[in-house]
């Protein structure tokens, strides 16, 4: 009895592995079959075994998905139809999809999806709706997903989220909602979302975040909101996401920031808010981000940095506050406590001068870019005691003269950039062309220093500069 057993298993696997693999598909293993080119009115008809558990379909032809595509394949764990030109899905279409796990409907031309299309796919984890054409979606669309992980539905066309869209999206872990026509997120949109890890809403309209929308992300690490019209957000907004590591909030129209905003980010390691038309920061902006490392402030509207703004950012490696033009000063300490500070961009602003001390304590500073300003001249000690300083760039300014020892004890330069300076070659002047003359090799010789007009009493200076 068992050998007949096993002999009628074995017959039926052979049987299984014999059927023949269909026109324009590629039947790599026995459970799964690639097909391309064929018709989306004729999947049924290409003769698919129903004891398939992986089906890719791509560059299908236009038309819409018939009711009957996959009937009977109830062992399906992948479907992916993709790069096609699917235009709609008719109702009951994956009712027989009860083992789905992933289903990736991506690069398509679906503008509307029946309610009820996904309510038999309770183990589904994945769900791919993105780059489509869809508008609206039903409020009950996702209801049955509960073990629903991942769910994409970036580059489409939507408006609106219905409030209780993801009610029941318990265990989501990510979402993108990119690439759409969003301009508000209703209340309550996101109270389910506990575990919720990466939520992408980044390239909408979106232009206020209010206090509430995040507060039960608890679990969420990455947020994105970069390139919407956001004016407001609410203070508050981000006090309960204590797990978060990375927040863009860059390429919007925030022109003011609430004070203590990012109070409690504590585990923010990237931070940006460049392309903002910021006009000034509060005095209390950041708490103790002891885990920030990259802030860029670039491109905004800021006259001045209040000076103690950067102060508890102790682990901060790079710091861009550039491409602000209405910047003319900074303050005494704008970047003290940055003991961890590697890179410091300030270039393209409106600065006229530097404080004494501005760079003190940044031990570990590499790179420093000053250039694109409307510094005449530098404090003496700039760059005392900065031993790590590698480059330092303070071309196209309005630099006359320096000190010859302004570059001294810096024994890791290898770069600093001079040119386009209206170099005023007198007696004054002379210290530093001495220097240059000893490190040649620092100097860009594409853009060398040369002398505005050489002073009466040049002499040696302007013609032993080697162009300055």
């Amino acid at each position: 009895m068992l050998k007949r057993t096993l002999l009628c298993a074995l017959l039926g696997l052979l049987r299984a592995q014999s059927l023949p693999c269909p026109r324009a598909c590629k039947c790599v293993y026995r459970d799964s079959v690639q097909c391309s080119g064929v018709s989306v009115a004729g999947i049924a008809e290409l003769g698919l075994p129903t004891n398939l558990t992986h089906i890719l379909l791509s560059r299908m032809g236009r038309g819409a998905l018939q009711s009957h595509s996959f009937r009977g394949m109830t062992v399906l764990q992948r479907l992916m139809i993709t790069d096609s030109h699917i235009s709609a899905i008719a109702p009951g279409a994956f009712n027989d999809l009860i083992k789905l796990k992933t289903l990736r409907l991506s690069h398509n031309k679906i503008t509307h999806l029946p309610g009820a299309l996904l309510d038999k796919m309770l183990l589904l984890e994945q769900l791919f709706l993105d780059r489509n054409a869809l508008g609206s979606l039903d409020q009950s669309m996702f209801q049955k997903l509960v073990n629903l992980q991942e769910l994409f539905l970036n580059q489409n066309q939507l408006t609106f989220l219905p409030a209780r869209l993801f009610t029941n999206l318990g265990n989501l872990k990510l979402l993108d909602v990119s690439g759409n026509n969003l301009t508000h997120l209703p209340k309550g949109l996101l109270g389910a979302q506990a575990k919720l890890k990466k939520l992408l809403l980044q390239s909408n309209q979106l232009v206020s975040l209010d206090a509430e929308l995040l507060s039960s992300l608890g679990a969420l690490s990455e947020l994105r909101l970069d390139g919407n019209r956001l004016r407001s957000i609410a203070p508050g907004a981000f006090d309960r996401l204590q797990n978060l590591g990375s927040l863009t909030l860059s390429r919007n129209q925030l022109e003011f920031l609430p004070a203590g905003l990012f109070l409690h980010s504590r585990n923010l390691t990237l931070l940006t808010l460049f392309e903002n038309p910021l006009a000034e920061l509060p005095e209390v902006l950041f708490g103790e981000l002891a885990g920030l490392q990259e802030l860029w402030l670039n491109c905004t509207q800021l006259r001045a940095l209040p000076a103690a703004v950067f102060r508890n950012l102790s682990r901060l490696r790079a710091l861009g506050v550039t491409q602000s033009p209405r910047l003319s000063a900074l303050p005494q300490g704008a970047f003290r406590g940055l003991g961890e500070l590697q890179q410091l961009a300030l270039h393209a602003n409106g600065l006229d001068a530097l404080p004494d001390g501005l760079l003190r304590g940044l031990a570990r500073l590499r790179h420093v870019s000053l250039r694109h300003n409307r510094l005449r001249t530098l404090p003496r000690a700039l760059f005392h005691n900065l031993s790590s300083l590698e480059t330092v760039q303070l071309d196209h300014n309005q630099l006359e003269t320096l000190p010859g020892d302004l570059f001294g004890a810096l024994p890791r330069l290898t770069e600093v950039l001079l040119g386009h300076n209206p170099w005023l070659c007198d007696c004054d002047l002379r210290p530093f062309v001495g220097w240059l003359q000893q490190h040649p090799d620092l100097q860009s010789q594409a853009e060398p220093p040369r002398c505005r007009v050489p002073g009466p009493h040049a002499g040696g200076a302007a013609r032993g500069s080697g162009g300055a």
